[in-house]
């Protein structure tokens, strides 16, 4: 459940956007000007500093909600991720809840022990990644092929923002809000499947809150919204990035030796 409400971001999916409303060929394209408002975000966001990131430490305490009433006073928890598709979430000051993710693999610890995830939630790991901001912004946009199209100008929370849709080869969109002033990203909004009812559900997540850590722009704060209600709030009280997680600790090993020394 944990691991469902942090995706995003936590990747932290961290993890955004299935907008169906309309095929690709009745949209405006307006490429040159998305493209450039994207480019200023890189640059705002760190530019080659941000792009060089290739793993990522991040601790605060995550708040999950119930139909936006809060459900839990908020879990301690710590987030090793590692591009493309690594990443160890652990919850609790001693981290006996941890959710392990590598690719393909996925295994989770409880108090039970180490066991294998199920198929849906590795499924559920790897869409929420490749829609994750920060693998997006720094991966996916350079290495596949999308549209993009500039939807113009809007006022959110008192300031002008501009609204960006991204549309990759399988017709997925993403919408980007950028702050027409700093341009750092504000808001992602997509629509998901829900897997039980197999109904679509409009996805919001807000970022805020952002302080300069090693030459990147970071949001400390994240928020994100589920059928207009709250679903989680993040709060960061600490960021690395380049930590130097090694592959070892993205390994069921790695998740056995850590069990035996906190059971």
């Amino acid at each position: 459940m944990k691991r469902q409400l942090i995706h995003a971001l936590l990747a932290l999916g961290l993890a955004i956007g299935l907008l169906a409303s309309a095929p690709a060929n009745e949209r405006a394209p307006a490429t040159s000007k998305a493209e450039e408002i994207l480019q200023h975000t890189i640059e705002a966001l760190g530019g080659e500093s941000y792009l060089g990131v290739r793993d990522m430490m991040r601790r605060g305490r995550l708040y999950s909600f119930v139909r936006g009433n809060l459900a839990n006073p908020g879990d301690r928890f710590i987030d090793y991720v590692k591009f493309p598709g690594k990443e160890w979430l652990q919850f609790g000051k001693k981290g006996k809840t941890v959710f392990l993710n590598n690719g393909e693999q996925g295994w989770e610890l409880d108090r039970q022990g180490v066991r294998e995830q199920l198929p849906e939630q590795i499924e559920r790991f790897k869409e929420g990644n490749l829609r994750d901001l920060e693998y997006l912004l720094r991966f996916r946009i350079h290495q596949e092929k999308f549209q993009y199209y500039y939807l113009g100008r809007e006022f959110f929370d008192n300031r002008r923002v501009h609204v960006l849709e991204l549309v990759d080869e399988k017709n997925e969109s993403i919408k980007l809000f950028i702050d027409a002033r700093t341009y750092l990203p504000v808001k992602r909004h997509h629509r998901e499947q829900e897997p039980l009812t197999g109904e679509w559900v409009e996805v919001d997540e807000y970022y805020g809150k952002y302080i300069n850590v090693q030459g990147i722009q970071t949001p400390m704060q994240l928020t994100r919204e589920r059928g207009g209600f709250r679903s989680l709030e993040v709060h960061f009280s600490k960021v690395e990035y380049n930590h130097g997680v090694p592959d070892e600790q993205f390994t069921r090993a790695a998740l056995e030796k850590h069990w035996r020394k906190v059971k």
